[in-house]
């Protein structure tokens, strides 16, 4: 098995036959990446005191800075877990080729609002002995992406000739806003001549089962809440 990259995706090719087949997006490709950043100085508030000098050192030169984070989500695609053992041998008939989950619908973005729903499961079935590993693409669904910001409150104060005091407080994730960071992306089923899945969120009648909460579609990983920390750097 030969591996190929080139431009904006790469592809494992089993033979010379089926390149279109096993071409798809890098594991870090992200479709769309922007990052804004702003200073803003806040106004002076000895302005409003009739300009005290004591309001004025600890009110005036103050600064507010942010970096705002928008990016698409990297791609990912859906693997299986057959007990008993069940592996390449058994449905490729090779020690090193792989199979593929079937897919027989729409399976969706592959990201959502909605922690326990983050895909179609239903259109997901593994793969028939016999396979060759091409029942579905390669990276065909896109994870939670990032949309964040982060902020800085921040201000010098000066004294006598050199010193210097310079306190920062810094807010990462500054609204706490709740970020998905992964998919628990495998089936698991019942044997290789039941494919009844074992691992799903919900029954047939849409009851969600709480065992399986962290169960094939659902979220397994959030990246960080809201963490604060405060800087005090004297110089002199």
């Amino acid at each position: 098995m030969g591996v190929t990259n080139g431009g904006d995706g790469d592809f494992v090719r089993i033979d010379t036959f089926n390149k279109a087949a096993n071409y798809g997006p890098l594991n870090f490709n992200r479709k769309h990446s922007l990052a804004i950043n702003a200073i803003y100085e806040l106004p002076s508030l000895s302005r409003y005191a009739h300009n005290n000098k004591v309001v004025g050192f600890f009110g005036d030169h103050w600064q507010l800075s942010g970096v705002y984070v928008f990016q698409s989500g990297t791609p990912y695609g859906v693997g299986f877990s057959i007990p008993g053992g069940i592996g390449n041998a058994q449905l490729t008939g090779s020690n090193t080729e792989g199979a593929r989950a079937r897919v027989t619908g729409a399976a969706g973005l592959g990201n959502s609002g909605d922690p326990y729903r983050q895909l179609n499961t239903a259109v997901f079935t593994p793969p028939l002995p016999g396979s060759l590993g091409l029942e579905s693409g390669r990276n065909y669904l896109i994870g939670p992406g990032i949309n964040n910001i982060d902020m800085s409150l921040q201000k010098s104060f000066t004294f006598k000739e050199r010193g210097r005091l310079e306190l920062r407080v810094d807010a990462f994730n500054a609204f706490n806003h709740t970020q998905f960071s992964g998919v628990n992306a495998t089936l698991n089923v019942t044997s290789l001549t039941n494919f009844t899945p074992t691992n799903l969120p919900f029954d047939a009648n849409g009851n969600f089962i709480f065992a399986n909460r962290n169960g094939f579609g659902t979220i397994n990983g959030a990246r960080d809440p809201r963490i604060l920390q405060m800087v005090a750097r004297l110089s002199f």
